[in-house]
């Protein structure tokens, strides 16, 4: 792991692509927009610009990113599939396993090739006929049972959207090198709750402003 001196705001570069040459440019243009808005986002001017971000990086869903991130003044690179922009995290698939990153953390990322090492998945999740007909007709019922609608339409954080993931083994890194695993229990908005894989098992509440990386298993 290398030490990161100075926490800059490196940006999204664009990728090495055979697209056709309109829908690269117009993946180019996504990414300076969300480029610009990532090098702005601690600025307290202008408190939109997470949900911004959020609706950018979402033009990258299912595609295969580097994340780079800072935690504690320490910097590390992630390598998967895109799955999930909230309003305040990113989930990425490596392998047999989602990861959560917080916004606060991310400094770059970086859209490549397909990697062989990752499945890569060309479907849309929000592009059917019957969903956008379901979506026209009944509103109200289809996004909200839905966490993915509720966070395409209005941005949900990370809090929200592991309650999807409750009762399932999680591993919670929120300090270089120590990490908390068990079973999510629940979340708060300030909090994830795990019952601890510990001999002696304990519920051990993490804040959310401490977390490095949430990791949970396929």
């Amino acid at each position: 792991m290398q030490k990161l001196k100075t926490r800059e705001r490196i940006g999204i570069s664009s990728p090495t692509t055979s697209l056709p040459e309109q829908q690269f440019i117009e993946l180019r243009a996504c990414i300076e927009e969300a480029n610009h808005i990532l090098r702005s986002l601690g600025n307290p001017k202008q408190p939109e610009n997470p949900r911004q971000l959020q609706l950018k990086l979402a033009s990258l869903i299912n595609k295969h990113v580097k994340l780079n991130i800072a935690y504690q003044g320490m910097f590390k690179s992630l390598q998967g599939i895109l799955v999930q922009a909230g309003r305040n995290y990113v989930q990425l698939c490596t392998g047999s396993h989602q990861r959560y990153v917080m916004f606060d953390d991310l400094i770059s990322v970086t859209t490549s090739l397909r990697s062989s090492k990752f499945p890569h998945h060309t479907d849309n999740p929000y592009l059917s006929n019957k969903l956008n007909c379901q979506i026209l007709y009944n509103y109200s019922d289809t996004v909200s049972g839905s966490v993915r609608l509720l966070n395409r339409f209005y941005g949900i954080p990370l809090s929200v959207a592991l309650l999807e993931q409750v009762g399932r083994k999680i591993r919670v890194r929120h300090t270089p090198n120590v990490e908390v695993s068990g079973i999510l229990l629940d979340t708060t908005e300030q909090a994830i709750v795990i019952r601890t894989a510990k001999k002696r098992r304990t519920i051990e509440r993490v804040p959310f402003e401490k977390i490095e990386i949430v990791c949970v298993d396929q």
